[in-house]
């Protein structure tokens, strides 16, 4: 964005540190120089994770300067990070002289725009069953192992945390999908788990049904 970085304060956080807190109020926004940071919003039985930050120029913070309103997300450094950090005299002279920087703020809050209508739309139309197998299928095909069978293999635990951490779905609730769709055959566990219990499978069918990018 060729943003001039000259008078500008640099700020360093060590891995695991919190940059900001949900709720808190802002006067100033970051941008990326070096490092990643995880931005996670309370839900009502959860946490669940907004973005990782982690391209070099990319940006955060920046609605509290834009209407002046409280965090809407905790930030937490998820390694060593090294941020810029932007007042709001800084932000509206980078915005007035810098185009580029100008329409990216727009794509930004544009796109924002997007997703919380998506996930309004997902919370209205989808019951909790659904969520959770998009969630485990978004899992699978992020991180799962392609078997024999064209299926997708994940670990039990790790599909839990996400789907936890990512769409805020309780624990409790989590266990009552999992072992539903184990019940009635939706999805089983790995050839190799039929002792440990540990890993299952995904069919191709089921990720063919439940992924939302096709």
């Amino acid at each position: 964005m060729g943003i001039d970085t000259r008078g500008l304060t640099v700020a360093f956080f060590n891995e695991g540190d919190v940059i900001f807190r949900q709720g808190d109020p802002g006067n100033v926004m970051y941008i990326l120089v070096s490092g990643a940071v995880e931005l996670r919003i309370k839900v009502e039985k959860g946490e669940k994770l907004l973005k990782c930050v982690d391209t070099p120029h990319d940006f955060f913070g920046e609605m509290a300067l834009v209407d002046g309103s409280p965090r809407s997300a905790t930030a937490i450094a998820i390694k060593p990070t090294k941020l810029i950090v932007v007042d709001e005299a800084q932000f509206e002279k980078i915005v007035l002289t810098n185009g580029k920087f100008a329409w990216k703020i727009i794509q930004v809050l544009s796109q924002r725009i997007r997703n919380s209508n998506m996930q309004i739309s997902e919370l209205v139309e989808l019951g909790l069953r659904e969520r959770v197998q998009r969630g485990m299928t978004d899992y699978a095909l992020k991180f799962g192992e392609k078997i024999y069978t064209g299926g997708l293999k994940i670990p039990i635990q790790g599909v839990k945390e996400w789907l936890n951490t990512r769409l805020g779905i309780a624990m409790n609730d989590i266990d009552s999908v999992i072992f539903r769709l184990l019940k009635d055959e939706t999805i089983s566990y790995a050839p190799t788990s039929t002792k440990t219990k540990d890993h299952i499978v995904l069919s191709e069918e089921f990720i063919r049904i439940n992924n939302r990018r096709s």
